[in-house]
């Protein structure tokens, strides 16, 4: 995520103005690693492969969604706190199922939990290169904020790159109010999305938030407010913002006419009639009911 500081902080209605990038071409298949066994560093850490984003000069950093297992044996949990969004997750799915790109976001956890320290400096110093500066970064087109030590190097390349905007959708809410939030710096910004284990944590006087709907429709029809048209809006635009699910007939079967936050809530308390019928306090998990 390099940047050169020159230029001030974009305003916010500058991704109407942002230049069209071309898309990263993908190595190919030769110059990949194993599935088995990716390769420990990855080349480049940022991407603009994701064509809806680079439009916007949008780039990305990617993790696997949910969890994974390291080459070290380890499973690292990247999305603690999914809820139903599991049950319908685009990044487990379509062109992430190829075996270049989950070999890519194996590798880029692989450095991030392995080698903290050198994860760290090697994004600052991509961070430096010309073509970020005035760009923004997406923390996590696929995965989750997954410890509070992860969170916090991301606070400091953030700082280590003024020119540079980044912003991320996340489910940890609790850490989103104990540090991300506290910490944040001016050229970052956070979204809540719904569907989560932690939705019961989110108040939307307070915290600006996103929902998944079935369709485009249904999105104004509830109040919110579409990012179809850029995904910055669902933090440059008005809030709450709301988005349309992908077109993925099983994700769509799963979902029905209801939201996240609304498939969560009745997850959520169908779960609690369950332990208030037999006296459980197992603690909330994902949903995987309805």
């Amino acid at each position: 995520m390099p940047k050169v500081a020159t230029t001030a902080t974009p305003g916010p209605d500058w991704y109407r103005r942002a230049a069209q990038v071309r898309g990263r071409a993908v190595p190919p298949p030769a110059a990949q690693a194993s599935p088995d066994q990716p390769a420990s560093r990855p080349r480049r850490l940022l991407s603009n492969s994701n064509r809806n984003l680079a439009r916007d000069r949008i780039w990305s950093w990617s993790i696997p969604a949910l969890a994974a297992r390291l080459p070290d044996g380890r499973t690292i949990r990247t999305c603690p706190s999914a809820g139903v969004c599991a049950q319908a997750c685009y990044a487990r799915s379509g062109s992430y199922t190829f075996p270049s790109v989950k070999n890519a976001h194996l590798r880029n956890l692989a450095f991030a939990v392995q080698d903290p320290d050198g994860w760290e400096q090697a994004m600052k110093d991509e961070l430096t290169a010309r073509r970020f500066d005035g760009a923004a970064v997406r923390i996590h087109d696929s995965g989750d904020f997954f410890s509070a030590d992860y969170a916090r190097s991301w606070l400091r390349i953030i700082r280590s790159a003024p020119n540079t905007r980044f912003y991320a959708y996340t489910k940890e809410v609790r850490l989103h109010d104990q540090l991300l939030q506290p910490e944040c710096p001016p050229n970052a910004a956070w979204v809540l999305s719904l569907g989560g284990t932690q939705d019961r944590r989110v108040d939307p006087r307070r915290h600006r938030i996103a929902d998944v709907f079935p369709d485009e429709e249904s999105i104004g029809e509830a109040g919110f407010h579409s990012q179809a048209e850029s995904d910055l809006l669902a933090v440059d635009g008005p809030a709450p913002v709301g988005m349309a699910a992908n077109r993925i007939p099983r994700f769509q079967r799963r979902q029905g006419d209801r939201t996240f936050g609304q498939w969560q809530r009745e997850v959520d308390q169908q779960r609690r009639a369950r332990r208030a019928a037999t006296g459980s306090r197992t603690p909330e998990r994902a949903g995987t009911s309805s």
